[in-house]
């Protein structure tokens, strides 16, 4: 069973149980969901015995103990707004006289 994270969809879990985003689909079906379906923080998504997947890439990501997140949007992650002549772009934030 995985525990889902913030910003997590099926494939990030299918990535990190298995080793293989291609047992979204089987990830999907044991658990009643769509692929589509957003999860919610906390959420237990339970990995059936009969899944493959890819050992290696599997114990990679156990190892370095990844979670992926690719929902992770701007919106709900805070980024810093860059100001100054270091970040500004001739002719598209000031233009030259």
């Amino acid at each position: 069973m995985e525990v889902t994270m913030n910003g997590q969809n099926l494939l990030d879990i299918a990535i990190q149980a298995t080793g293989d985003a291609g047992e979204a689909l089987a990830l999907a079906l044991a658990n009643g969901l769509c692929l589509t379906d957003d999860l919610t923080v906390g959420q237990a998504i339970d990995v059936p015995d009969g899944i493959e997947g890819d050992a290696n890439t599997r114990a990679y990501y156990r190892a370095k103990d990844l979670h992926p997140a690719t929902g992770v949007t701007v919106e709900n992650e805070s980024v810093a707004s860059f100001e100054g002549i270091e970040y500004w772009a001739v002719e598209y934030d000031f233009e030259i006289s």
